[in-house]
């Protein structure tokens, strides 16, 4: 009836003010929840792990042009399937620092403040170095993927792309060694460790079968 109607739309409007008074507004809420947290996979095989994630790098694919598999295996080696330290406390799934070289790049979905500050072993050329870093936190493992990819694809030396010639690759050891010679990784065997994995794993699986077209 109109009465019951009226007090429930009343009702509605009630809990509406007393969340935004209260600073937790329903509709942010909902915004927060959406997505994978890393922490969701902390109880889960290696095995689940890769079948729970690996659709979010094929999505990434057909996004960026970002080989799935290769991305996947950097997921993989850099997070230890998501159960580091840092993917279980800021999402960040690629060890991803607060300020990155080749910083120009545009597309990056990090809000630009939100941090975890750790300490970490840095390869140098005369050995390895502990240092204390600012990563960026996400609120999911997907804002990670996006915002590892748009890095990847937009990131520049000079005037010329950081990582020119990854986006399309559907050549995962070539992929793979492009990004070791942009200067992502310091280890030698960065590329092999990569490949490796994905082998160990199948992770062409995940492989879009094509990848987007380009921009006009």
């Amino acid at each position: 009836c109109p009465g019951d109607w009226l007090y429930s739309r009343l009702g509605d409007l009630a809990k509406k003010v007393t969340a935004e008074l209260s600073g937790n507004d329903e509709e942010d809420d909902t915004e927060i929840d959406k997505g994978l947290r890393a922490k969701d996979l902390a109880a889960f095989s290696n095995k689940v792990v890769i079948a729970k994630v690996g659709p979010l790098f094929t999505a990434d694919q057909k996004k960026t042009g970002v080989l799935a598999s290769i991305s996947l295996a950097q997921f993989i080696l850099e997070s230890g399937y998501g159960k580091s330290e840092l993917a279980q406390v800021a999402n960040n799934c690629f060890g991803m620092k607060k300020s990155l070289s080749g910083n120009t790049w545009a597309g990056s979905v990090w809000d630009g403040k939100s941090i975890y500050t750790k300490k970490t072993k840095e390869q140098r050329s005369w050995g390895t170095e502990t240092v204390t870093a600012e990563f960026r936190k996400y609120t999911c493992i997907e804002d990670s993927i996006a915002d590892h990819s748009a890095y990847l694809t937009g990131a520049r030396k000079g005037s010329t792309l950081r990582y020119e010639g990854l986006k399309g690759c559907v050549d995962y050891r070539k992929a793979a060694q492009i990004i070791k010679n942009g200067g992502y990784a310091t280890s030698a065997s960065y590329v092999d460790k990569l490949c490796s994995i994905i082998e160990q794993w199948k992770l062409t699986q995940y492989d879009a079968s094509a990848a987007p077209a380009e921009e006009e």
